[in-house]
């Protein structure tokens, strides 16, 4: 996984971070939105080796991660760990959230940075990581607040991810992600909607802590 990911400014994929962005901070609960402290994202686009999550499933370790939340201060959640694929390119990452140390540089040796790229294809753990379709098709999944699994949901964007290994080919690592962790390192109220791109319609991945975003709808 050579090479170091680094920040880019100034060029039209920087455009790309402020607009997912803002779709990632319309999806957060009102109650998030309307805390009293000052919120504070420093959403970025980051080159090189990144392990994207966005189609896993994950599994609780039975420990805690430590979280780093929008208004300055940290917040403990159970943890899982999530296989995810490693790609190569740029992806989008808040280096003020997660785990992240306000850098898009790896978080030490052998590991990356789960970071997000809108895909509509992603290797996954259900279909033995074939990198290509269909095996790899990752459509979104809605899982509707009335299944009150909103906090068993995983957030793995900006988390620290290790032990690589190849599966089909594919590079995979293990990331350490909150379970039921708001992208402002808030929890989540169980009865709340989320997306995920795991499961490839199938909403029994509902409830397998999938890596997903809440959001909030009447």
């Amino acid at each position: 996984m050579g090479g170091s990911p680094r920040a880019v400014h100034g060029n039209p994929l920087a455009k790309v971070v402020f607009a997912v962005a803002a779709i990632l901070l319309a999806f957060a609960p009102p109650t998030v939105r309307a805390e009293g402290a000052a919120e504070s994202y420093d959403f970025q686009i980051c080159r090189g080796y990144f392990a994207l999550c966005a189609a896993s499933t994950c599994k609780p370790t039975g420990g805690q991660i430590t979280v780093r939340t929008a208004t300055g201060g940290t917040a403990t959640f159970p943890e899982a760990d999530c296989r995810c694929p490693v790609l190569l390119g740029p992806s989008i990452a808040n280096l003020t959230g997660g785990n992240m140390q306000g850098s898009c540089e790896p978080p030490g040796p052998g590991q990356i940075w789960s970071t997000y790229q809108p895909r509509p294809n992603i290797p996954q753990a259900i279909t033995n990581w074939v990198p290509t379709p269909p095996e790899a098709a990752a459509p979104p999944l809605f899982c509707p607040k009335s299944r009150n699994l909103g906090s068993q949901l995983a957030n793995c964007f900006s988390f620290a991810c290790d032990s690589q290994t190849y599966i089909n080919n594919v590079p995979v690592v293990t990331c350490h992600c909150p379970i039921g962790e708001s992208l402002a390192g808030t929890a989540v109220p169980p009865h709340t909607s989320f997306l995920t791109q795991a499961g490839q319609g199938d909403r029994a991945i509902c409830a397998d802590h999938p890596v997903s975003g809440p959001i909030s709808l009447p």
